[in-house]
């Protein structure tokens, strides 16, 4: 359980007691996506007890998506719609080009069902591939376009308001399997661009055609960070990580946790990663804690980074920071 620092570390919560209690109280956050430093985005699920879960199909479990503006006016920062019919939702944004910048939630099912929102955007639904199962695992918006990847090597690219173009040149054709299922995507520029996971399944992008890396081992991979100081970091089973480029890769971390990293993204000249169970940071060496006023940071989950900000989030409790200072932005009264 996560101890929040006490309000006397000028940490206040930016979430005042009524607001929370009727958009935080019963459900738990599951994905987070900043899309400036002021508006950040969050999917969260209907708490449901484990013996009625089990009888439920995911779709069934009602999905929040929530709009925080960090920095307004406290009871009026905050807002929220709630959805049907999501299956295993995730949370993203689109920005540049498009002329109202906005998040989006999508649902891993047949079609691949997006719901733009936010800035006084509500819908339409949008499809990725109708009837095709793009499944999106993850949403990720790079250069301003917003990617989708999943099942069967699927990767997707918004080019337009409800439009989503697929990125399949230079991929065999083959059944949609988890061993060949992208998780994660991240570029350096739109002609340097990787995806990740699979069994070892690691392909770049050249701007024109897909191309299969080599790479030293064939566990689960997880994520991929196009990192600051020119390298490409690929976590993987056990949380393990590796660093390299292209075919040459260099194991420099052997985790021993049970879970895969959420994320991992590249924040102040370092590499940080969020599972389910810790929030670390690699300094070069070794993966370290992160410390703030001499305390460990109390956070973990899922995490996102832009515009000068990063956020964690757990089921319960957010947090941000700024570079210099952390600040508890969501926590349960």
């Amino acid at each position: 359980m996560i101890n929040s620092f006490n309000k006397d570390d000028s940490m206040p919560t930016c979430v005042e007691k009524n607001k929370w209690l009727q958009i935080f109280d019963g459900y738990q956050l599951v994905d987070v996506a900043i899309q400036d430093n002021e508006i950040i985005h969050f999917c969260a699920r209907k708490r449901v007890p484990q013996r009625e879960a089990s009888l439920l199909l995911d779709g069934e479990i009602a999905t929040r998506i929530i709009t925080l503006h960090p920095n307004g006016p406290l009871g009026k920062n905050c807002g929220c719609q709630t959805l049907h019919g999501m299956t295993l939702p995730v949370v993203g944004v689109s920005r540049f080009p498009f002329s109202q910048p906005s998040g989006m939630v999508s649902s891993r099912n047949a079609d691949g069902d997006i719901w733009p929102y936010g800035r006084g955007i509500s819908g339409p639904l949008e499809f990725i591939n109708p009837g095709n199962y793009p499944a999106p695992q993850r949403l990720k918006c790079l250069n301003g376009f917003t990617y989708s990847v999943g099942v069967g090597r699927s990767i997707y690219k918004r080019i337009e308001v409800g439009k989503w173009i697929a990125l399949r040149d230079g991929f065999p054709n083959i059944e949609g399997t988890a061993k060949h299922g992208f998780a994660d995507i991240d570029a350096f520029s739109e002609t340097d661009m990787y995806a990740v996971g699979g069994h070892g399944d690691v392909w770049h992008f050249n701007g024109t055609q897909w191309r299969q890396m080599g790479f030293p081992s064939n566990v689960q991979l997880g994520t991929v960070t196009c990192a600051g100081d020119g390298n490409v970091y690929i976590s993987g089973e056990g949380g393990s990580l590796w660093v390299g480029q292209k075919s040459t890769w260099k194991a420099i971390y052997k985790g021993g946790a049970s879970i895969l990293w959420n994320d991992a993204l590249w924040f102040q000249g370092k590499l940080w990663l969020a599972s389910d169970y810790q929030l670390r940071r690699w300094n070069g060496n070794e993966l370290e804690p992160v410390m703030y006023n001499g305390k460990t940071v109390p956070i973990y989950g899922h995490m996102d980074s832009y515009d000068q900000l990063l956020v964690v989030a757990s089921p319960d409790y957010v947090m941000s920071f700024d570079g210099n200072t952390w600040r508890d932005l969501v926590s349960p009264y």
